[in-house]
């Protein structure tokens, strides 16, 4: 007689046990629980300095493609040499892209200075910019800060400078923006380069997305030798499968400016290494998941090599020597 007295894992198990009522609400709950969260994140793509009419619409034709906005951060001093570009993002606009101040000339002189930052210098670059702009018919809506970050001593005559002229501004860090945990003169974006890890990029998708609420700020430089269009749109698809809502800065502004803020004072202080040191931190773990496999590599191959050693010692034919006559003979 078969004892019956466990149950065996087998198809028939399986298919009645997911019959039950309990397994059915679990796996409606499961089913229902994103829409419950409401963890949907907001994206925002910017692509900076706009200096090259082939690059930007590189950008724009894969925004077109998957059927989202973004935002170009022009350089107003270069962009009133150039009435192509001023004429492409007219037509940028009346498509409902979006356009940021990216300063009067970018210079590292005045941007680039640390805690040397002469204030009045980059108040005369967001004043004469915003002045270009009004003159070729152009409405920035938000500001982009040239090399994104500044010392603490600088940072609030900076805020008040570039606050009069806008509601929002951007920086270079790459954190993801949580209530709470975001300033609106300081908000964070993530640099796209081509040596990115795209799984790292996705992953940034995948903590915005387990947030509650989460704005995640793509920055790009098309007209850079490190711009991946292939790998924007990898991101782009990863984060439409994963329910992301695209909007320019102002629209996505417009949504989430009613989450609680933090205070100026409580921004931490970032230096100018704050890039390479976010890059080290998403290439981190790929760095030691291939330093275990060399690791182990190495030493297998050091083991292999000595047991094959002493195999082929073991198996090796002694030398056949004759034996040496030692009797003696006595005549």
């Amino acid at each position: 007689m078969i004892n019956r007295s466990y149950r065996t894992f087998s198809f028939e198990w399986i298919v009645r046990y997911r019959q039950s009522w309990r397994t059915r609400l679990v796996l409606i709950f499961l089913a229902f629980t994103p829409f419950l969260l409401n963890a949907v994140p907001i994206v925002t793509i910017i692509d900076d300095d706009a200096r090259s009419i082939k690059a930007i619409e590189t950008v724009k034709n894969v925004a077109d493609q998957h059927g989202i906005k973004i935002t170009f951060a022009a350089i107003a001093a270069k962009l009133e040499r150039n009435q192509d570009m001023v004429d492409l993002l007219h037509q940028y606009v009346e498509e409902g892209h979006e356009i940021a101040s990216h300063s009067l000339t970018h210079s590292p002189d005045i941007w680039k200075t640390g805690a040397k930052t002469d204030v009045l210098a980059i108040e005369h670059e967001v004043i004469e910019a915003d002045k270009i702009f009004k003159s070729l018919g152009l409405q920035p809506k938000s500001f982009v800060y040239p090399y994104g970050n500044f010392s603490k001593n600088v940072r609030k005559d900076i805020f008040e400078v570039v606050g009069r002229y806008y509601p929002l501004a951007f920086n270079a860090r790459g954190d993801i923006n949580l209530p709470g945990k975001m300033y609106p003169l300081y908000i964070s974006r993530h640099p796209l380069r081509k040596h990115n890890s795209l799984f790292m990029m996705k992953r940034l998708i995948d903590e915005a997305t387990t947030a509650d609420k989460s704005w995640v700020v793509i920055l790009t430089h098309s007209a850079n030798p490190d711009f991946s269009a292939e790998m924007l749109e990898n991101i782009i698809c990863y984060a439409q499968q994963s329910g992301a809502d695209f909007l320019p800065a102002s629209a996505a502004w417009q949504k989430i400016n009613t989450w609680p803020m933090m205070d100026e004072d409580q921004i931490p202080d970032y230096n100018r290494l704050g890039d390479y040191a976010n890059a080290a931190y998403f290439h981190l773990p790929l760095l030691l998941a291939i330093g275990i496999i060399f690791i182990i590599f190495c030493g297998g191959m050091i083991y292999f090599l000595i047991r094959y050693r002493k195999n082929k010692m073991l198996l090796k034919p002694k030398p056949i020597t004759k034996k040496e006559n030692t009797s003696c003979c006595f005549l």
